[in-house]
């Protein structure tokens, strides 16, 4: 089985980059240096294929183990990957954040731990999967960002498009 990012997740960092970038080639068209504004559409461009490399993370699941790959495209420096076998993992181990949350890895024999991937679509699901592979008792996980905080961003990232919006157009409308 494959578990790709969370399409929430997704969109809501996709949104929040738009958001935070998209005044700068409006600020630079207006002062009117047409080639400085084609290379910053460019690494604009080049900053969003490589953001939508890094969420474009799959956890694949079978009978062996768990791993993460990426789509052929995603080049090799944006690449985290790793692998673990069902029969190498030992136990869960939790660890909290410097947010006060917690994380889980799951321990190898040989002391490695792989951090347990939270940020997947069909999070319960994955969970059901290691437990049944690993006959690990790991009931009551839940993800360590909970799905509103990531509707939330995408609002405050929606609000920040908008006023992106009217600052654009009060900018191409003032007087030379």
């Amino acid at each position: 089985m494959t578990f790709p990012i969370s399409p929430l997740i997704r969109f809501s960092v996709q949104a929040l980059y738009w958001a935070l970038v998209l005044p700068l080639p409006l600020l630079l068209a207006r002062q009117g240096t047409p080639l400085a504004q084609g290379a910053l559409l460019a690494a604009l461009l080049l900053g969003w294929g490589l953001l939508l490399g890094s969420l474009s993370q799959q956890i694949q699941v079978d009978a062996v183990g768990m791993r993460a790959t990426y789509p052929a495209w995603v080049p090799p420096f944006v690449r985290q990957e790793w692998q673990i076998r069902w029969a190498e993992v030992e136990h869960l181990e939790p660890r909290s954040t410097s947010q006060g949350g917690l994380v889980y890895y799951l321990v190898s024999r040989g002391g490695d731990r792989v951090l347990l991937p939270m940020r997947v679509s069909r999070f319960r699901e994955l969970v059901a999967l290691v437990q049944r592979h690993t006959g690990l008792e790991i009931d009551g996980l839940r993800p360590y960002v909970q799905p509103w905080m990531y509707a939330l961003l995408v609002g405050f990232a929606l609000l920040l498009l908008l006023w992106d919006g009217i600052i654009a157009f009060w900018i191409w409308t003032a007087p030379s």
